[in-house]
Parts: structure tokens; sequence; C-alpha cells
């Protein structure tokens, strides 16, 4: 019996200590925000250009077995006209010979939000053109960034701009 009792307080001490770290963890006082981006491109010739917002949103304190605690945050372009991407890509046309091209715009919501556990780490976002076939193996995609690819289909990227970062401030969840 005591061996049970001493058994239970122990895995209870555990659960409460595991628990309970993730109160450490700063909150951000802005929790979601939104950017606007454009980035320009030529196709074939021709200058366009891609305007979107990109919305930040908080989601909570998260846990993996190689970083323990830390802030959770999601994105995802409004209105994205190219609909499951998880990745954010806009995909921009097809090539002659069935590839893709993709404009990655490059977005992180950690570093619109200016999430203090990422500076130095995460640098301003740079759009990226890729270059994306399937391969004969169902479950692997071939990608190519290198522009005299891109310039054999006609694409290049000729400018961008973003929207700043939010000055964000965080807190304890005890303050």
């Amino acid at each position: 019996m005591k061996k049970t009792v001493s058994v239970l307080v122990v895995v209870l001490l555990l659960a409460g200590m595991l628990s309970g770290c993730g109160l450490t963890v700063e909150r951000p006082d802005i929790k979601e925000a939104r950017f606007n981006f454009s980035v320009t491109y030529e196709l074939n010739g021709e200058a366009i250009t891609f305007t979107g917002v990109y919305v930040c949103e908080y989601t909570g304190v998260s846990w993996s077995l190689d970083g323990g605690y830390s802030r959770g945050w999601t994105g995802y372009i409004e209105n994205n006209p190219t609909t499951g991407r998880p990745d954010n890509g806009i995909e921009i046309c097809t090539t002659e010979d069935g590839g893709k091209i993709i404009l990655d715009p490059g977005l992180h919501p950690a570093y619109f939000m200016n999430d203090p556990a990422y500076v130095g780490v995460l640098e301003a976002p740079v759009p990226t053109l890729i270059l994306e076939y399937a391969t004969e193996n169902e479950n692997e995609i071939s990608f190519s960034s290198d522009e005299e690819d891109l310039a054999k289909h006609g694409v290049k990227l000729i400018s961008y701009e973003y929207d700043a970062p939010v000055s964000n401030t965080f807190g304890s969840v005890f303050s």
C-alpha cells in the first residue's frame, strides 16, 4: 500500500511539473496581425505583380522533444488563389513539359510577429521562384530555383516589398 501511494505521488508530481513548465513561456501582447506584401515577376516578357495579405496568428504554447516549450505561430495568405498548398506557395503557371512554376514568398509568422526567440535566426523574407516537377515516384517532387532553369521557361523575379514586423512585446502569464 505504501509503495502504491509513493508511486502515485511521484507520478502526480511529475505530471504537475511537466504541465506547469509551459507557464514560463512569455505570451505575446499582439496575437494576430495582417501584413501587406507585393512581389513582381516576369513571365514571358510580361511583368506581373502579385499582392496579398499575410495573416499571422498566435496558436498558444507548444511542446516538442527537441525544443521543449515554445510559442506557436501560424500564417497564411488571405484569399490565396492556389488553395491546398500548405507552404503558402502560389502557382503562377505550368510549363510545356508538365512542370509548375511556384512563387514562394518566404513568409514566416514568427518573423512578422517579432518573436524574440527567432530574432537573428529568421531573416527578412525573400521570395523565391521554384520550378517543380513530379517524379516517377508518386510521393516525390523535384525542385529547382536555379535562375537558368527558370529563364528557360521565361520566368524571373523583378522586385518585392513587405510590411515591417509589428513591435510586439511579450510578458509572463502571471503579469
